[in-house]
């Protein structure tokens, strides 16, 4: 899940976007090119819509596993890098490389659309693999937090390691069914930044497989409370996040800025996050603190009562400081082509349409009092949800 704050930006200004080319037909990839020619590379970003068929969570990421290694040897022949993640939105490939090499690197980012066929030996060590991305997330109080804010504000957001029970289906499963269920080449996005233009792109990428059809049959997926293993601490930790999915996620982004530095003025032993979690799912505020027990007791008196802290000291040149803040960090976050791709790529993994980076960019700058106060008005009218980890009792000797 990304932060807005950190991850979503713009090409706003760049003179030499290449704008769009009609929407795709139903059996077509979306394809977004932002040409940048003064250096010769160009980074490719290739997503499909996060699907896991029910009852298979973790699909998706155990076959990046299992795709990486060919991925990562081919690209390397031309000295190209490859990164894969699965956020919230999307299974996502990113690889970059030369720019004369675009074909190459669009035929290999091609094949990660056909299901693998791992040994036995792959594929225990894939669901290995998961299983201690699923322990991490639940044992480092950090992600432990995070994680559990998340499952109770979008439930249906489930961890992109999966589960215990998804993962036993998938080690026994026919992979090419379980990829038949999640793969449509319509739900595939393509993503150029560097020194190529949009018609070359499409071109390489005009013969994604098609749809296989079939399928496995739905089932449930059985998620762990996280009670159940709230992990140990040296630092007490705590987590407050309020579902906002009908603000305006510029405003909201702001709102976060403000409400980041608002807190961290006032608990300046603590440590502070304050995020804006946007995916398909809806978006979020969300902030999460670590601090010494002996500070837990003011630390939480001062989040509980932020919000309306915030909005009694609210003026239109802190508004206009937070927007300038996000704006500075989004030009920084997506200064590589590597970076670019990924801010253009999150727009369109939630289903925007081409040019919503730029729009977002320039709607940041535009938020004024008013729509924060919106913001804040909004948060105010529901209870947040909480996650709280203790810290650790050492027994006394």
């Amino acid at each position: 899940m990304l932060n807005l704050a950190v991850a979503l930006a713009l090409a706003a200004a760049a003179p030499d976007t290449v704008p769009p080319p009609p929407a795709p037909s139903a059996a077509e990839p979306a394809v977004v090119v932002l040409r940048q020619p003064a250096l010769p590379i160009v980074a490719l970003r290739l997503s499909l819509l996060a699907d896991d068929p029910p009852g298979y969570a973790g699909a998706g990421h155990l076959m990046q596993h299992l795709l990486l290694p060919r991925l990562e040897e081919r690209v390397a022949r031309v000295g190209g890098r490859v990164q894969a993640v699965r956020t919230s939105d999307a299974v996502v490939y990113t690889v970059v490389g030369p720019a004369g090499e675009l074909g190459y690197l669009a035929e290999t980012l091609n094949a990660v659309l056909r299901p693998p066929t791992p040994g036995t030996a792959e594929m225990l060590a894939a669901v290995a693999a998961l299983g201690q991305e699923r322990g991490a997330e639940r044992e480092i109080a950090s992600s432990y937090v995070r994680a559990a804010l998340r499952a109770r504000l979008f439930p249906d957001d489930l961890s992109a390691a999966g589960t215990d029970a998804a993962l036993a289906r998938l080690n026994t499963a026919r992979l090419e069914s379980v990829w038949a269920a999640m793969y449509r080449p319509e739900r595939v996005s393509i993503v150029a930044v560097g020194d190529v233009e949009i018609a070359g792109v499409r071109r390489a990428f005009r013969d994604v497989p098609a749809a296989a059809g079939g399928g496995v049959a739905p089932l449930a997926d059985t998620v762990r409370a996280f009670a159940a293993d709230t992990p140990q601490a040296t630092r007490g930790w705590f987590g407050r996040a309020w579902t906002a999915s009908e603000a305006d996620p510029a405003a909201l982004t702001v709102t976060s800025r403000l409400l980041r530095n608002h807190l961290r003025r006032r608990m300046t032993r603590s440590a502070v996050d304050v995020e804006h979690w946007w995916t398909h799912h809806g978006q979020a505020l969300a902030l999460v603190v670590a601090t010494a027990d002996s500070l837990m007791p003011v630390a939480r008196r001062t989040v509980e009562g932020s919000l309306t802290a915030l909005r009694d000291n609210l003026d239109e040149t802190l508004v206009r400081d937070a927007a300038a803040g996000v704006r500075r960090e989004m030009l920084f976050f997506a200064r590589t082509p590597e970076r670019m791709v990924d801010v253009l790529g999150a727009f369109a993994d939630r289903g925007e349409e081409a040019g919503a980076a730029q729009r977002f960019y320039a709607a940041v700058a535009a938020v004024t009092e008013a729509d924060v106060r919106a913001v804040l008005d909004l948060l105010l009218e529901e209870d947040p949800a909480v996650v709280e980890v203790s810290p650790q009792r050492l027994p006394r000797s």
